[in-house]
């Protein structure tokens, strides 16, 4: 994309977050929260870390939108914000940082601003606004500290990086959108490496799969990977934090291969976190912080907690946890489905706790189950048929009368009662990683199966019956198919999430229509086909369809619900990008109710939203 078209882009983005304000649906409940302690903790998505001078470590803790300070131990010493838009208030921050004099800088990013306080909390200062403009932001994410005190900003959505003085005065920028040598493609992580022989700036560019290492002034300098994704020693799948130790190590949090990478302070492969299925830990680790004598800290996002691992010279153990758990009961982590029966219950499969929790129509939670009793926990997955591991999309079947569910990571569906009592379970042999399901009149269930590229029909007897879609951008092919919904005509709708459109087939698989971004009409690149204005989506994921016919999506990656009728003409939105009342932050299912209601699971806030009318 242009400099020029992200510009206009940009400025369209401002003009319709400006007309979203007001939010179409009205907020009638929210299920997740949480009650803490005064030196207790329930991280809530905690993302970047920073260590002052004393070792005392700050987190980000994003969807609490606060900052959380504790000793190397893990012991609570101070929680700074909360939720709003003053001076020491945040929305979603991303990034926290120590300057070389002790200030703490915080990226603000939904108020799109950096904010900066004393080591006693008292604040300083704050800058930025939304846009794309020198000292404007379209995504503030991580800050990085040269040895001259000077402020490297991640603006990530702009795929720049933008350097403040002490002041928040803006200095320069490098970077612009694509994949040579210095430019990036979504960067997240930043560390600097300060040395009398010129600081070295580590950069987590992200869709590019690799580390880039540039001097201050953005000159490429080398790159660590290879630039292809995979999982090997020098290979990424979405790596989004960087940090270096006081030997000049680099760890890498190689986010989407689920592990911390290690390298010497050549650059040299040393060892990977590995976790297999044993722990299903760390889930999406966020950022690295090396704490000295070889161990360090891991942010992980998934599981909303902090795991601190002790690293020797070819492997690294895991030997602590800090933050609580969030497996009570009625919390979230990973809130992903969510469907409603016919008596207005819901039902909210609990992803990273690999159960389903069933609320009544007042939010009260009525019933759980799943391994480990329904109680949550990274060790609750399992293969048993009273167990899920990371179940995904659930679906209210009125033909059955029961649910059926989507449990990705043992690549099957199953099938309960509504009171959690097991029933059967199919698909064994016939999909891989399936993520969306959906029944239709006759009992027959669809799944969009997600690995295989593809839709896969099932009898009422849970018979493989028929599929179609390869991979591709054509009509009738997918890129990560993922939710997928029927209506009362038994046509099937299928968020095709890479393509960034909704794809509509007859219950035989013939194709009907699409729409989306660019009418539907996918690019290669899925960055190059974000589209921010009305009917356009970006990397949906929940659908839904309500009694009259209307459909519902999640427009995830740009944090709001758009309704059409049935045939893809546009009717209205709401949600931004803001853990405010009815905004959302990676919105995930979603389902209606019978009297109008609808349902929102928000992944990252950790919280399903309840709109009516």
């Amino acid at each position: 994309m242009s400099r020029k078209l992200l510009k206009s882009v940009s400025v369209l983005g401002l003009i319709l977050l400006l007309l979203s304000q007001i939010t179409m649906a009205n907020v009638a409940d929210v299920l997740g929260e949480v009650t803490e302690g005064a030196t207790e903790v329930y991280f809530n998505s905690p993302v970047a870390m920073a260590k002052d001078s004393s070792g005392n470590i700050y987190v980000a803790d994003m969807s609490n939108h606060r900052i959380v300070k504790m000793n190397s131990n893990g012991t609570v010493l101070q929680k700074f914000g909360t939720l709003g838009s003053a001076p020491g208030q945040f929305d979603t921050p991303f990034g926290v940082s120590i300057d070389n004099n002790g200030n703490i800088l915080v990226a603000d990013t939904a108020n799109y601003r950096i904010q900066k306080f004393d080591a006693n909390w008292n604040y300083i200062t704050s800058w930025g606004s939304f846009g794309n403009g020198n000292g404007q932001f379209g995504l503030p994410r991580e800050i990085g500290i040269d040895s001259q005190n000077r402020y490297h900003v991640c603006d990530e959505f702009h795929d720049r990086i933008q350097v403040f003085d002490e002041n928040g005065a803006f200095l320069y920028q490098y970077g612009t959108r694509g994949t040579a040598q210095g430019q990036f493609r979504l960067p997240q992580g930043i560390a600097i490496k300060q040395s009398t022989a010129g600081d070295r700036v580590y950069i987590c560019d992200t869709f590019n799969n690799r580390v880039q290492v540039l001097d201050v002034n953005g000159n490429f300098i080398e790159q660590i990977g290879t630039g292809t994704a995979g999982d090997s020693d020098y290979q990424f799948l979405y790596p989004r934090g960087v940090n270096l130790d006081d030997n000049g190590d680099v760890y890498i949090a190689d986010t989407f291969n689920h592990k911390i990478k290690k390298y010497d302070a050549n650059h040299q492969y040393q060892y990977s976190t590995t976790i297999g299925l044993v722990k299903l830990e760390p889930i999406f680790p966020c950022q690295v912080l090396p704490l000295g004598d070889g161990k360090f800290i891991v942010s992980d996002t998934g599981n909303s907690q902090l795991l601190k691992f002790s690293g020797y010279s070819t492997y690294a153990t895991l030997v602590d946890n800090f933050g609580k758990l969030r497996s009570n009961d009625g919390v979230f982590s990973g809130a992903t489905g969510v469907a409603v029966d016919d008596e207005g219950y819901a039902y909210v499969t609990d992803t990273a706790n690999h159960r389903v929790q069933k609320f009544d129509s007042s939010g009260n939670l009525v019933d759980k189950w799943g391994g480990n009793g329904g109680d949550g926990g990274p060790m609750s997955y399992g293969i048993y048929y009273w167990q899920f591991t990371v179940p995904k999309q659930i679906c209210y079947d009125k033909y059955y009368d029961n649910l059926v569910i989507a449990d990705t990571g043992n690549s099957r569906i199953q099938v309960f009662s509504k009171n959690g009592t097991w029933l059967s379970n199919f698909g064994y042999g016939h999909l891989t990683l399936p993520v969306g399901v959906c029944t239709t009149s006759d009992g027959c269930t669809y799944v969009a199966d997600t690995g295989g590229n593809r839709i896969v029909k099932f009898s009422p007897l849970g018979i493989y019956a028929d599929s179609w879609g390869t991979e591709g951008m054509q009509d009738g092919q997918f890129r990560q198919p993922f939710f997928i919904a029927s209506d009362s005509q038994d046509n099937i709708y299928v968020t095709d999430r890479a393509n960034s459109r909704i794809q509509k087939f007859d219950k035989h698989g013939n194709f009907i229509t699409k729409w989306g971004t660019n009418g539907g009409v996918p690019n290669v690149d899925p960055l190059d086909n974000w589209g921010f204005g009305d009917g356009d989506l970006f990397l949906p994921i929940g659908i839904t369809i309500d009694d009259n016919d209307y459909v519902y999506v999640t427009d995830s990656s740009n944090n709001r619900v758009q309704k059409f009728t049935s045939d893809g003409v546009f009717v209205e939105k709401w949600g931004i990008f803001s853990g405010s009342s009815g905004n959302f932050f990676s919105p995930q299912g979603i389902a209606c109710g019978a009297n109008g209601e609808v349902y929102v699971a928000d992944g990252l806030l950790n919280r399903v939203i309840k709109f009516i009318k």
